[in-house]
C-alpha cells in the first residue's frame, strides 16, 4: 500500500524593480490551518527594509520579522522577529516558519551571512537555527564573559576558568590587529560553547546569557546543515530544497 505523501506548496517568487527576489509560499497543514507567507519591500521605489509575514487564511497577522537588505550586499540584518504571544509555545512553529522563509531569501539572493542582535529570551531560539556568537563590542564582550565567569554549575567549571583566563588576558595585554581577531573567534566559541551546553543540563534557564547577544547565520553553516533544514522544509510542507 502506498503511503500518504505530505503536501507540499510551491515556493513563489516576486522580483523587486532593482532585481531582489522575494518570497512566498503557503503552509498547507498547520495546527492552525492553512497558512500564507509574503515577503513584502517597504517602498518599491526607495526602501532598503523588508517584511516577512505570516498570516492565516483569515488574513490575521501571526508572526513577522523586518530586515534590511541592500541589493548585492554580503549581509542581511534582522532588525526584530516576533510570534503574536497567544501562539508561543504552543507548537505552532510559526517562528521557525518564519526562519526557514529568511534562509530561502538569503540562497535566492546569494546573501553570505544573516546578521542579528538577539536578545537574551531569544538565544536559543536563534542558536536552534544555527545562528552562531559573533560579538566584536568591547562593552558587550566584557559583560558576557563576566556572566560565563559567574556559572557556579558544576557542568560549566572549565568553561568559567575559561572565561576567568579570557578577562586576564584582555586585562593584561594590550592587543592589536590579528590578535584582537583571533581573540575574538576564542570568545566566539567560549559563547557558543557556553549555549550548546546549557541546553543539556536540567535546569538551562538557569544558564542563560544575561545580555544581548550579537550572533550571525552563514551561507556556509546552512550548506553545512542541509539535511537539517531539508527536513524543516519537509515538514512544513515548503517544496524547497538546498
Amino acid at each position: 500500500m502506498d503511503l500518504l505523501k505530505p503536501l507540499k506548496s510551491a515556493v513563489r517568487f516576486n522580483t523587486t524593480s532593482d532585481g531582489v527576489k522575494l518570497v512566498s509560499f503557503k503552509i498547507p497543514e498547520n495546527k492552525a490551518g492553512e497558512l500564507n507567507l509574503q515577503i513584502r519591500k517597504e517602498d518599491e521605489d526607495y526602501s532598503y527594509r523588508y517584511y516577512i509575514e505570516l498570516k492565516n487564511k483569515f488574513n490575521k497577522l501571526l508572526g513577522y520579522e523586518h530586515y534590511s537588505y541592500f541589493k548585492d550586499s554580503e549581509n542581511i540584518t534582522g532588525l526584530y522577529i516576533k510570534v503574536e504571544p497567544e501562539y508561543r509555545q504552543r507548537n505552532y512553529y510559526f517562528g521557525e516558519i518564519i526562519r526557514l522563509a529568511s534562509i530561502i531569501e538569503m540562497l535566492e539572493n546569494k546573501v553570505k551571512n544573516f546578521i542579528i542582535t538577539s536578545k537574551e529570551t531569544a538565544i536559543n531560539f536563534h542558536s536552534k537555527y544555527k545562528f552562531r556568537p559573533a560579538v566584536t563590542s568591547f562593552d558587550s564582550r566584557d559583560k558576557l564573559l563576566q556572566n560565563i565567569a559567574a556559572d557556579k554549575g558544576r557542568e560549566f567549571y572549565d568553561l568559567s576558568q575559561k572565561a576567568l583566563e579570557l578577562i586576564e588576558k584582555i586585562k593584561n595585554h594590550k592587543l592589536y590587529g590579528l590578535h584582537i581577531r583571533d581573540l575574538n573567534d576564542e570568545i566566539n566559541n567560549l559563547f557558543y560553547n557556553y549555549i550548546q551546553r546549557a541546553q543539556t543540563v536540567k535546569n538551562p534557564q538557569q544558564h542563560q546569557l544575561k545580555w544581548v547577544l550579537d550572533m550571525k547565520l552563514t551561507e556556509e553553516e546552512i550548506r553545512k546543515n542541509k539535511d537539517f533544514f531539508n527536513n524543516l522544509f519537509n515538514k512544513h510542507g515548503i517544496d524547497y530544497r538546498i
